[in-house]
């Protein structure tokens, strides 16, 4: 990932980071980091899923995250279903 170094015009902080978020938009330093995170409300409506849209199912997403990033559930039967379930039902 880049890394983005920004200077404050004003005060001559300097910031590094690999996504200025906000600040992007705004131009304020106070929104620099900051990120307006999506709702879930709907969520099963909004597929395919992720920015680059790898995963076409809640299923999916829950897979992604137990391969792709070692985030392992501690699944009691059933636990899986429910769990997409309860997504489906945002």
């Amino acid at each position: 990932m880049p890394l983005y170094t920004m200077r404050n015009k004003t005060t001559g902080e300097v910031h590094q980071t690999t996504d200025p978020g906000r600040a992007l938009r705004t131009g304020k330093w106070t929104d620099m980091d900051r990120f307006k995170v999506p709702s879930l409300r709907g969520l099963s409506a909004r597929a395919p899923y992720f920015h680059n849209g790898i995963a076409a199912t809640l299923d999916e997403v829950v897979s992604h995250y137990e391969a792709e990033l070692s985030f392992k559930f501690d699944e009691k039967p059933g636990d899986r279903e429910a769990l997409i379930a309860f997504l489906e039902a945002l």
